[in-house]
């Protein structure tokens, strides 16, 4: 069929070509062009001349008139079977196929309302509009799913996500997508506001065969009020501070509604003034609760995503420490009873069952150490304080340094030097500090110990630019280590301010229980107390999910580990055997709160293959033009009209 329509008409391709066969019906009017007869009548006439002359004028413009007819005829009924055949011209680009895929960004931020309504649904409907008749050649990702060749209703059903991929990320998948060995030309549409929390534009990778187009999507309020944070202060045994951090984004708001809620029931209301771009906290007291649950919200009808926030509290446990050593007189003062459960022995009585017990050990200046002791320290899971004394055995210290894989150290250097640089950015010392302070009663030491270390971070550092305590950073536990003995005699660290609120963190910095709520979409540590036996399998649940995450175990703790569940914020619980073991807060991101965006023309006016809108519309318009093929029925029917006015000519004024 192919071939029999390029034989006809070369270039010109057609839809139906099977209905070119009705032009062999032409031959029927030609047929009855060459056997029609007409019988003449004879007449007498006076002047037989005249007669002959006006008998042969008369049989020429018949014969004429009607091989006109015919010809005009022929033309019109062929006219018409082509432009039912629906011929075409194919572009030469639209020749070549090309691939697309589309970008469409649903995270929370597209939430926001343009001109037509919110930014996602509004997308969504440009796409069914006008992709509706090849949606099943085109593939979708969004922040969540990957729909190869996707349907009407995968495209209805797209609803919004908490995360937002990055956009390297995003160009990254379909480049894998297209992992063919000759990869085709292709469209890559990516439908975004392109907020600058999430792109950096200048980073990204573009190939040259493949045409581009960043369709921004922009909201025509940019304002918004964001409930940032919450944090408890000064909780005791009478009452404490619920703190809740209130943002405003390019906006100003008055009599703004706060509202608390404990356990489901509402326990204080306020209200606030918020100026452009400021931040305010709102501060609730209430009664001593040992644990509860409780949630903030604010009334504001921009986006909703970031006006409620869930948090919880625990039951308070103690957390145990063994301390392994001597003169560990200061420590007890810090590892106080309320809130610890402190073990304190000597390298020759040691109760090697109790390792698995601690969430804390430290080695305080010990000597040497004994292989048992190394193995056991190898399998601790908990984090580990290193205080080396000042006269050690250097040998059995990097045999236990190299067993756990972490380096060596060195003989002692003696020399005095203060201990004056803290690493405030470090979460180590989250709220240890105010301020970063030059005034500072910095200690000093004469000894220290020079080490080679992996995987290091400096929390205290020497005036000379090296550690003097050292954190490591081994799969989920964390080893300290000081460069020197605490001897008095060495340093006097123990009579410093950092003492208490460094040994406190210790104990602390490992453990979860401190924090009120976690974040949906970021790899989170979670753990817990377990008292049940070892081959339990912990479930993370609420009333409309319920999942097995990533956990792992000692004989006494249990930690669990999430990241891509869950995606819904809200209280959930960690359950076995429908035993609740503990509450668990997760809250959305807040990043999509600040409606900030990059103006993309500034970036892609240099770049030949990258196109610039913010019309979904528009350039789905133009993609379409590229791709039409020129059709040219409607050019037939108008041939078939001319030739049909020709024919009334004829039969009007070409006399017989």
């Amino acid at each position: 069929m192919i071939t029999f329509e390029k034989l006809l008409l070369g270039i010109m391709l057609f839809k139906n070509p099977e209905i070119l066969y009705f032009l062999f019906l032409l031959i029927i009017p030609v047929i009855i062009h060459l056997f029609q007869l007409q019988r003449f009548e004879k007449v007498a006439f006076t002047n037989v001349k005249l007669l002959k002359e006006i008998k042969q004028q008369t049989r020429k413009s018949s014969r004429l008139k009607k091989l006109l007819l015919l010809l005009t005829r022929l033309l019109l009924l062929a006219c018409l079977i082509i432009a039912f055949a629906q011929p075409y011209l194919k572009k030469k680009n639209a020749l070549q196929h090309k691939e697309t895929y589309i970008y469409l960004d649903n995270s929370f931020s597209m939430k926001a309302k343009g001109e037509k309504g919110e930014l996602l649904q509004r997308a969504k409907n440009d796409l069914l509009t006008k992709l509706d008749n090849r949606l099943n050649e085109i593939t979708v990702i969004t922040n969540d799913h990957v729909y190869k060749n996707i349907k009407r209703n995968d495209l209805l059903q797209i609803d919004y996500h908490p995360v937002k991929k990055e956009l390297k990320t995003v160009l990254l998948q379909i480049d894998n997508l297209r992992n063919n060995k000759i990869k085709k030309p292709a469209h890559i549409i990516v439908i975004s506001d392109f907020q600058k929390n999430k792109l950096d534009i200048q980073e990204l990778k573009l190939d040259s065969l493949i045409n581009y187009y960043f369709i921004q999507t922009l909201p025509v309020q940019r304002g918004n009020i964001s409930l940032d944070s919450v944090w408890i202060n000064d909780k005791n045994h009478e009452n404490a501070k619920i703190n809740a951090m209130i943002k405003s984004h390019e906006m100003t708001v008055d009599n703004l509604s706060v509202s608390l809620f404990i356990n489901d029931t509402l326990f204080g209301k306020s209200t606030i003034t918020l100026d452009e771009n400021k931040y305010k906290t709102v501060e609730f007291i209430i009664p001593y609760r040992d644990e509860f649950f409780g949630n903030i919200t604010l009334e504001d009808n921009r986006l909703k995503f970031d006006n409620i926030l869930f948090f919880n509290t625990l039951k308070k446990e103690k957390t145990p420490v063994l301390v392994i050593g001597s003169n560990n007189n200061f420590l007890s003062k810090i590892y106080t009873e309320d809130e610890f459960v402190m073990t304190s022995t000597n390298i020759k009585s040691i109760d090697y069952s109790l390792f698995s017990k601690q969430r804390l050990i430290i080695l305080n200046e010990l000597q040497s150490f004994s292989n048992i002791m190394i193995q056991n320290l190898k399998g601790f899971k908990g984090n580990l304080v290193i205080i080396p004394s000042k006269d050690i055995d250097l040998q059995t210290y990097n045999q236990l340094l190299t067993t756990l894989q972490i380096g060596k150290v060195e003989k002692p250097i003696n020399s005095k030097i203060y201990i004056n640089k803290i690493n405030y950015n470090h979460p180590f010392f989250k709220n240890v500090f105010e301020k970063k302070t030059d005034n500072f009663q910095y200690p000093m030491v004469k000894q220290y110990y020079p080490n080679h270390f992996f995987l290091r971070t400096s929390l205290l550092k020497r005036s000379d630019g090296h550690d003097f305590l050292t954190e490591i950073n081994k799969n989920d536990q964390k080893i300290y280590w000081f460069s020197s003995s605490l001897d008095p005699e060495i340093t006097n660290f123990i009579n410093s301010p950092l003492v208490v609120p460094v040994f406190y963190n210790f104990s602390l910095h490992n453990s979860n229980q401190k924090n009120l709520y976690y974040i949906v979409g970021k790899k989170n540590e979670i753990d817990f107390k377990n008292d049940h036996k070892s081959d339990a399998v912990f479930h993370l649940q609420n009333e409309e999910l319920d999942f097995i995450p990533l956990q792992s175990k000692t004989s006494d703790f249990v930690k669990i580990q999430t990241e891509e569940k869950p995606v819904k914020a809200g209280l959930y619980k960690i359950t076995n055997n429908s035993v609740d073991y503990r509450s668990v807060s997760f809250n959305y991101n807040r990043n999509e709160s600040d409606l900030s965006y990059y103006q993309l023309d500034n970036y892609l006016m240099n770049r030949q293959n990258v196109h610039y809108s913010n019309s979904v519309d528009k350039v789905l318009s133009q993609i379409n033009e590229e791709n039409k093929n020129r059709s040219l029925w409607q050019l037939f029917i108008i041939f078939a009209l001319v030739f049909f006015g020709i024919e009334v000519v004829i039969q009007k004024f070409l006399k017989n």
